[in-house]
């Protein structure tokens, strides 16, 4: 059967569905480490929460979105290989996590602390390598599924 709009929908996420599936888990990965970071320090969010927690993981999140962009990370064939997107991911991270970290440092005109830089980096990757794997692994069972039931 085919998948026109006449015929029935794909058990597969489209390619597109994909990838806004996981750069909006990504956002949600930045947002979790700004206002996590704040509550295990007790510091508020403001008046305007969102603003807050909004610049809070920007340094960190507009890097990375331009590295995991240009390596890669989005791309439909590399989302349907685990090991490749385990090495994309890992390698936009290593690249856009100190980025961000100087960004960071810059907009408060502060040095970066090492404590710190430790835990931002090591948190935000940890999470990005393993939400980038897990659905790695479950969109190519699914792609590979409908494969061969197709």
């Amino acid at each position: 059967m085919s998948n026109s709009p006449a015929g029935p929908r794909s058990r597969v996420a489209r390619p597109s569905s994909a990838r806004l599936i996981v750069i909006a888990a990504d956002v949600l990965i930045f947002l979790f480490f700004a206002i996590q970071g704040r509550a295990m320090h007790e510091m508020s969010l403001g008046e305007l929460p969102v603003v807050t927690a909004l610049a809070i993981m920007a340094p960190f999140a507009a890097p990375w979105f331009a590295v995991a962009t240009l390596l890669g990370v989005y791309r439909t064939r590399t989302l349907a290989r685990p090991k490749h997107v385990l090495w994309t991911t890992a390698l936009a991270w290593l690249l856009a996590g100190p980025i961000g970290l100087v960004l960071r440092a810059a907009l408060l005109q502060r040095a970066v602390v090492l404590p710190f830089a430790a835990a931002a980096l090591g948190i935000i990757g940890a999470l990005l390598i393993a939400w980038h794997s897990l659905f790695s692994m479950a969109y190519s069972r699914r792609a590979g599924r409908q494969a061969h039931d197709g």
